[in-house]
């Protein structure tokens, strides 16, 4: 009787530790470092638990935002903040790179918002859509093929099943990624 006792304790303790950790909020993300040339860029990266090889995303953000939509909207570490730990709930590493000039790469070049808002105003809409574009195909594309690259350089990252996740600027980049990069599982 008493090694039943003990078993049912046991057993007890053992489905309160289960739900305890399925109840827990995904772990604090890590602050990496991605570097793209010569420019050192800041990501936040969720990993779940477990040892791998886990499926990936990247995350493209906008094109950034103006001193009003931030004060509106709060900063992209916000949204990284509810996104990062769901994927990673899921399964999933989750990269959610700031590339030049936002977030946590402020002070690694000027963002694309203020780049396209500054040649609006020195030349006018159709100058500033071609600079768009140019960022979309190389300036700003290549902050995220650098993402994109140290993810798959992550051991524990599953390099087939790889997807892009873009928000606005970002989605624009996310398809012209899936271009560039025939091997990408998903781009939504």
């Amino acid at each position: 009787m008493a090694k039943l006792r003990v078993s049912i304790v046991a057993a007890l303790i053992l489905t309160s530790l289960a739900v305890a950790a399925e109840s827990q909020p995904t772990n604090s993300p890590a602050t990496v470092e991605v570097r793209n040339g010569s420019v050192t860029l800041h990501a936040l990266l969720w990993r779940p638990p477990g040892k791998g090889p886990f499926p990936a995303i990247l995350f493209n953000h906008g094109s950034g935002r103006s001193p009003e939509e931030l004060e509106r909207l709060g900063p992209y570490e916000d949204q990284a903040a509810i996104v990062g730990p769901v994927f990673a709930r899921h399964g999933y590493i989750f990269l959610y790179l700031f590339r030049r000039g936002v977030g946590l790469s402020v002070d690694a070049g000027t963002s694309a918002f203020d780049l396209m808002n500054r040649e609006l105003a020195a030349h006018g809409q159709e100058a500033r859509n071609a600079l768009q574009l140019e960022l979309l195909e190389d300036g700003d594309m290549t902050d995220a093929l650098a993402g994109l690259a140290f993810l798959r350089k992550l051991p524990s990252v599953n390099t087939r099943k790889i997807a892009v996740v873009g928000h606005s600027f970002g989605a624009s980049l996310a398809l012209l990624m899936a271009e560039q990069e025939p091997n990408l599982r998903a781009v939504l």
